[in-house]
């Protein structure tokens, strides 16, 4: 557990030092929102049946954005293969990494969901089914990235590739997280799609990890 905590606390500080460039994925979320706004014509009752659908997609668009460095700067400065040498397990290595992630990808992310609920005159059920989407369906979302990451550690360009790879594992949850919102007022936490949210983030959690470990052990050999 210690090593766990210590690669996650770790990433945590590196990004701090970082200027600022951990938070690049919630300047693009709030740009992409900002400016869809806009696009739209600035009218409520245009954009608030809008809102789910572009608040998920700058969530998605956002992300992949950060995948990309997820273990490719450890590999770089021979961090991942120190590890894979070591008597580390690689599993807790992943599991850090996706948790460290998490921590700064998401979580802001989800913070800063009232804000643009603000933006576009969002009701109570219509947020809450947000935050509750987001915060089911980001596991999934997160072992989706990794696994595409470690795939393409090492290859330069790669981040247009890492697109073609995670948007196919993404769109079942983004179908299933924006039923989710719109069912959230009637059925709340018991709605069906809340339900395959968890379903599928435990499934991409089981299987991801191990998934993500292979591809790292397999590029580092």
């Amino acid at each position: 557990m210690s090593r766990f905590s210590g690669i996650v606390i770790r990433d945590i500080r590196i990004a701090l030092r970082s200027g600022g460039a951990w938070l690049m994925g919630l300047v693009f979320f709030a740009v992409f929102l900002s400016l869809s706004a806009i696009a739209l014509g600035g009218e409520f009752k245009t954009l608030r049946p809008l809102a789910p659908a572009l608040i998920w997609l700058a969530v998605v668009f956002s992300l992949l954005f950060s995948f990309e460095h997820l273990f490719a700067d450890d590999a770089d400065d021979g961090t991942l293969e120190h590890i894979k040498l070591s008597s580390m397990s690689m599993h807790i290595y992943v599991l850090a990494k996706i948790c460290a992630h998490w921590l700064l990808s998401i979580l802001p992310l989800i913070l800063a969901l009232p804000l643009a609920g603000l933006l576009f005159d969002l009701p109570v059920s219509l947020l809450g089914g947000l935050f509750i989407s987001i915060a089911l369906a980001s596991p999934a979302l997160v072992c989706y990235g990794a696994f595409s990451g470690a795939c393409l550690v090492g290859f330069k360009g790669g981040g247009f590739l890492l697109v073609l790879l995670t948007i196919p594992l993404v769109v079942p949850v983004l179908i299933f997280a924006l039923g989710g919102v719109i069912s959230y007022a009637d059925a709340g936490l018991l709605a069906t799609e809340f339900q395959a949210l968890l379903g599928i983030s435990l499934i991409a959690t089981a299987v991801g990890i191990p998934a993500t470990t292979a591809a790292l052990n397999t590029i580092t050999e």
